[in-house]
């Protein structure tokens, strides 16, 4: 037989509509045309049963003596249960610029590192440290104040002008982090010249049952325990989540010797919360991060005598047997961010708003005389509201694109009691810029421009060495711009090309800073001139803004089992703000030399890579490399501290199953990072000591800058990984600097002093449920 399923409403066909013979097996489905057919039917009549989703199933009896029938369904009314999308776009800002991103896995991986070590993992980015627990991200040579921090949305603001500040934030609370590689970061603002690190937290999730994890981890350098819990609920409205972790960590030690004073303390904490109703979405977010670390007790110098001493020997002078206790030196950072965000859908575009509290506290301890050591030598506090409001468009012909507005004002204060000068005179800043960004397909490119101008005023107050009043009043303003395209050469490969302007004023420790700051003693390009001490405005030495023209571009291939990245890019960077030694100074414990901040023209080009090969389902290697050379093209001078090429090539294991385990990893990575060939001439400790009166005159003979200590040897390391699941139970072991190296880093500065941590071995259990 044979017969039709229609709508019984509008006589439209019901294509692929299911029909069966009631008690038995027998059944077909209808075509495109709502047409079916039964064969080799043996009864002369029967009960057919027709169906199709979302209309009232029938059973229609039929016998052989009748026409073929035609089937009417009537459309079936039910209410579901609602159901809601939710997406998080990577931020990246415009197609052109390229990004790269760390997911869950990848940080699950490595739990306990810090975010600087975490992101060197990305081709392009690498470290600087002050000591073992001191670690920068540095993107395509750049660092501190050229970088940008965005945490959940929001810019974090601390006292990122010194090498020596990590940023305070735990990656162990991130779902996924973002590096956008480029100054074409017109959302974002001032400041981004070498790039921006976008940071996401997990969100909250509606409509999900209480849920969460928990994480232990130990590692055997430093003695160090660490744990990380989080939970969450979803109802249909509203959801909540929550996090914390901390760490526990003694002494670090090197291959040869311990290194004294290096334990670390942190403690965080973050709860989000997300309410939906129709076209809005509100979210809250709290987060609070608090960390204590050692500094090396052997890095503690004042005078020439122990500088050279300390470069002589080793180990380093104060070495003791391991201890969890930190003495002085050490820093205390506390970091609490309030976000309120919300978002309102239109039919075809969307409003976001958002505001954002930052409190950033920071003290600095130094090895002092009596009752001073326990009291901070430096003690900050900064304050920070934004306010921030995009509009994301509707599409206007081939157009999309979004416009913005955001409004930052900060108070920063030292707060009394350090019995010394002031690092750093009281501020305000007030910010203001606003931008557009638009992008266009022609065929399958993608062409995209952005524009931003921002303004930014600062009022300075402090005191100079006399102790006598000074105040500033500090006017800013300046383009960025951006402009690019991603074309698809083929079906595998594309290539990515950005040309960006991005500026960035001087922040006050380049202007304004006087003394002693951790290991050394430095003078701002405003407390510093030909010799003599003072405080000057921009009518007597002016003090320009940064300004960076960088072309970025990229090649992606992907085909079959090879994927590859290649990136060349290009930075001159007008009126660049550096450190360099200038002289001997003297002090209560004898001369020293001193470091002043000036202006330059600096060209920085690169070249970094990364290829990735599947050799077949369990086997798979990769390969990166990054390469830096960095030139003072105005006074004909080497960087202090550029980072050196390196190279490292990975292999990996995995297996589905294994027993009663699933989800078997391993892998290992070697690496190789070269000596720095860059590194400006030596004058040793010694040599100063010896010029006495002459110094000047040493300082003037090394025309393309020096160093105290010549650019360390290349190193090789090694590194294990390793995992498993069983249930809701997945188990981490590691090990770092697995042939237990003895090297030191040119970008640690504390390297005059002591060897880069030894072998590590890294366990770690987790439960989800």
């Amino acid at each position: 037989m044979a017969g039709r399923v229609v709508d019984q409403l509008t006589k439209e066909p019901l294509p692929y509509a299911t029909v069966q013979l009631k008690g038995s097996s027998v059944g077909t489905i209808a075509d495109d045309e709502g047409i079916f057919h039964l064969h080799n039917l043996c009864e002369d009549e029967f009960d057919l049963v027709i169906s199709f989703v979302g209309y009232k199933p029938i059973t229609h009896h039929h016998d052989l003596y009748h026409d073929d029938p035609v089937i009417y369904l009537s459309p079936e009314e039910a209410q579901l249960e609602s159901i809601v999308v939710e997406g998080r776009q990577v931020e990246r800002g415009m197609a052109s610029v390229t990004a790269t991103t760390l997911g869950p896995e990848e940080l699950e991986g490595s739990q306990g590192e810090r975010l600087g070590d975490l992101l060197s993992r990305l081709s392009g980015v690498t470290t600087l440290s002050t000591g073992q627990n001191i670690v920068k991200p540095v993107i395509h040579g750049l660092h501190s104040s050229r970088i940008l921090i965005i945490n959940n949305g929001i810019r974090h603001e601390s006292q990122n002008w010194g090498a020596e500040h990590a940023p305070e934030i735990d990656p162990s609370q991130a779902s996924n982090i973002s590096l956008i590689k480029g100054a074409a970061s017109v959302k974002y603002g001032p400041g981004a010249l070498g790039g921006v690190i976008v940071i996401n937290p997990p969100q909250p999730r509606l409509t999900s049952t209480l849920n969460g994890s928990a994480n232990l981890r130990l590692q055997s350098n430093g003695r160090a325990a660490g744990s990380t819990l989080m939970l969450q609920k979803g109802y249909s409205k509203f959801a909540w989540i929550a996090q914390a972790s901390g760490l526990y960590q003694g002494d670090l030690h090197a291959p040869d010797y311990n290194l004294t004073n290096t334990g670390a303390r942190e403690y965080s904490f973050s709860a989000g919360a997300l309410y939906h109703r129709r076209q809005l979405d509100l979210r809250v977010h709290y987060s609070y991060f608090q960390q204590k670390l050692g500094i090396l007790r052997g890095s503690v110098v004042g005078n020439l005598n122990d500088l050279a001493y300390a470069i002589g020997n080793e180990p380093p002078a104060g070495t003791r047997s391991f201890s969890y206790t930190i003495n002085t030196p050490n820093q205390e950072v506390a970091h609490h961010l309030l976000k309120l965000h919300g978002t309102y859908s239109f039919p075809t575009s969307s409003l976001d708003f958002q505001y954002g509290f930052q409190i950033n506290q920071r003290q600095e301890f130094d090895v002092r005389r009596g009752s001073n050591n326990e009291i901070p030598s430096i003690n900050l506090e900064l304050l920070t509201h934004s306010f921030e409001a995009e509009w994301n468009h509707p599409v206007l012909g081939a157009f999309r694109g979004s416009a913005g507005i955001q409004a930052q004002m900060q108070d920063n204060n030292n707060i009394p009691g350090t019995n010394t000068t002031p690092f750093l005179p009281n501020y305000n800043n007030f910010n203001l810029g606003a931008y557009l960004a638009e992008s266009i397909q022609a065929g399958n490119t993608i062409f995209d421009a952005g524009l931003r101008f921002d303004i930014q005023h600062s009022s300075i107050r402090g005191r100079d060495q006399q102790q006598n009043i000074f105040r500033n009043e500090l006017n800013y303003s300046s383009l960025t711009a951006s402009t690019g395209f991603l074309a698809p050469l083929n079906a595998w490969s594309s290539i990515q090309s950005n040309l960006g302007l991005a500026w960035r004023p001087p922040n006050m420790a380049e202007l304004y800073s006087f003394g002693k700051h951790e290991t050394v003693i430095e003078y701002g390009l405003w407390r510093f001139h030909e010799g003599t001490s003072g405080v000057y405005s921009g009518a007597e030495r002016t003090a320009n803004s940064e300004l960076s023209y960088k072309w970025v571009n990229t090649y992606n291939y992907q085909r079959n089992r090879t994927t590859a990245e290649i990136t060349a890019y290009v930075n001159y960077l007008q009126n660049y703000i550096y450190s360099k030694p200038a002289g001997i100074t003297s002090t209560v414990r004898g001369p020293f030399p001193f470091f002043i901040y000036d202006q330059t023209n600096a060209l920085l080009a690169g070249l970094e890579g990364s290829f990735a090969l599947q050799h077949n389902t369990s086997w798979e290697s990769a390969l990166r490399l990054t390469l830096l050379h960095a030139t003072d093209i105005k006074n004909r001078e080497r960087f202090v501290g550029l980072p050196a090429n390196r190279m490292a090539y990975s292999l990996a294991y995995t297996q589905p199953r294994l027993g009663k385990f699933q989800n078997l990893g391993a892998g290992l990575e070697a690496s190789y990072t070269f000596r720095q060939y860059l590194a400006p001439a030596v004058i040793t400790p010694s040599e100063l000591m010896e010029s006495r009166g002459e110094a000047t005159e040493v300082f003037a003979s090394a025309e393309n800058g020096f160093d105290f200590m010549a650019a360390p040897d290349g190193y090789f390391l090694l590194n294990f990984t390793s995992s498993i699941e069983k249930g809701k139970f997945t188990y981490r072991l590691g090990v770092r600097n697995l042939l237990n190296t003895s090297y030191r880093d040119y970008t640690n500065r504390l390297r005059y002093f002591a060897d880069e941590p030894g072998r590590n071995f890294v366990a770690s259990v987790k439960y989800t449920f």
